[in-house]
Order: C-alpha cells, then sequence, then structure tokens
C-alpha cells in the first residue's frame, strides 16, 4: 500500500491519547504447550521521553530477545526515536541500532554495518513496539512499515471489529486485526484491549491452515 495511505491514519485522532506506563507479562504456546514467555513495558524518562522494554524468549524461533526504543508524544502525535535489539539465537548473535535520517526513515547498523537502503531493505518509519502501539489504536484498516531484525516489513492489517476474549485478567473487550502477509500461507491475528491502553493482549499465527504459535497476556499493571 502506498505511504501516503500510512501517513492519512497516522494523523488520526486517535493517536492523541497519552501513553500509560506498565508492565506486562505473557506466555507463548505451540500445539497448546508452553514454549516461551516474555514481558513488555513501558516508562516515562526524566526528559518526558517514553521507552519501551522489551525481553523474552520463544522456542519455536529459538532466540532470546532483548529490545529497547524510545518514542516522544508531541501534541499527539507518536514521534520515534532511537531503537537497540539483540537477538541471541541458538548459532547467531545479532546487535541492531536504529536510528531515524533526515527523511524519518530509520537506518540500521547490524553488528557495526550499516544495512543498506535497498528494495530487500528498505527504510521503515516504525520499530515493531511502536507499530504494535499504531495499531492498536486503529479502528480501520490500516498499512503500517516497520523495521523488525533485518528487514523491512510493509504490511496491511484488517479491522475485523471487537471481540470479547477471556484472560487470566478476566473478561476483556478487544478489537482484532488479520495481518495480511505477502505470503498467504502465513496469517497473524492480533487483538488489542482499549481497557488496557490499547495493549496487545492476544496474537495468534498459523501457517499453511496450520495453527502453530499463541501469545497471551498473562499479567498487567500500570507504573508511576
Amino acid at each position: 500500500m502506498s505511504r501516503c495511505f500510512l501517513l492519512l491514519c497516522l494523523f488520526s485522532p486517535l493517536l492523541h491519547a497519552t501513553p500509560v506506563p506498565f508492565e506486562a507479562h505473557y506466555r507463548a504456546y505451540t500445539t497448546g504447550l508452553p514454549c516461551g514467555k516474555g514481558q513488555f513495558s513501558l516508562e516515562q524518562q526524566e526528559n518526558g521521553e517514553y521507552q519501551y522494554q522489551a525481553s523474552g524468549k520463544i522456542c519455536v524461533i529459538g532466540q532470546h530477545i532483548d529490545h529497547l526504543s524510545q518514542f516522544q508524544q508531541v501534541e499527539g502525535e507518536l514521534k520515534p526515536g532511537s531503537y537497540h535489539t539483540e537477538f541471541d539465537g541458538w548459532f547467531t548473535h545479532r546487535t541492531l541500532n536504529g536510528s531515524l535520517n533526515d527523511e524519518g526513515r530509520y537506518v540500521v547498523v547490524q553488528n557495526g554495518e550499516t544495512l543498506p537502503d535497498s528494495e530487500a531493505f528498505p527504510r521503515a518509519q516504525w520499530e515493531p513496539a511502536q507499530m504494535l502501539r499504531l495499531l492498536g489504536q486503529a479502528r480501520d484498516d490500516i498499512t503500517l512499515s516497520y523495521t523488525w531484525g533485518d528487514e523491512t516489513r510493509e504490511y496491511r492489517f484488517d479491522y475485523l471489529g471487537t471481540e470479547t476474549l477471556e484472560t487470566e485478567l478476566g473478561p476483556l473487550l478487544t478489537h482484532k486485526f488479520e495481518q495480511d502477509h505477502p505470503n498467504e500461507a502465513r496469517v497473524a491475528t492480533f487483538w488489542f484491549a482499549p481497557e488496557l491502553d490499547n495493549l496487545l493482549v492476544k496474537l495468534e499465527s498459523s501457517r499453511l491452515g496450520v495453527h502453530w504459535l499463541t501469545v497471551e497476556i498473562k499479567r498487567y499493571q500500570t507504573k508511576g
């Protein structure tokens, strides 16, 4: 989808919500069996910036992930900042640092080498934590370009309406999205709870029609 459509979405009034600092814990399952866990938090720094922190491990991808990213909320708009990600896998260790260029797109340095602005890795406007915040606040179909690992992904997310989920936190009204993956054999579905500042509370992924991963929220608390 065009970047013009993306920019129109980003100026939605839904982006005016003030971020709520929190700490959330998740559990991952595959074929019904626990296969990993992680945590995700948001803090406000002394300089007024916000910082996301995520860490965890999911056995189906075989990697431990640590992620930090910053953003600002200026006149109701999310202004992206730098990020740092470490992937510690079975056979590899990767460190990525992302910073914004003059066009507001991410320049990514992987293990000391700047990744090229190419057809395979075009500059993205968001990183995953910022992307999830934007997606959780949307109430319509939306296309988002974001950087994950050493590639850029630009996906359309189809809005599927509301659904009440039974969770470890009790019943939650959620807004549901399905990711339109370029590889039609892969489908991901997301649920966000407005009661929790539009936080992701569930993720399901399938390949070739076979469900292979579920991530669900287990604990949540506000901070500050």
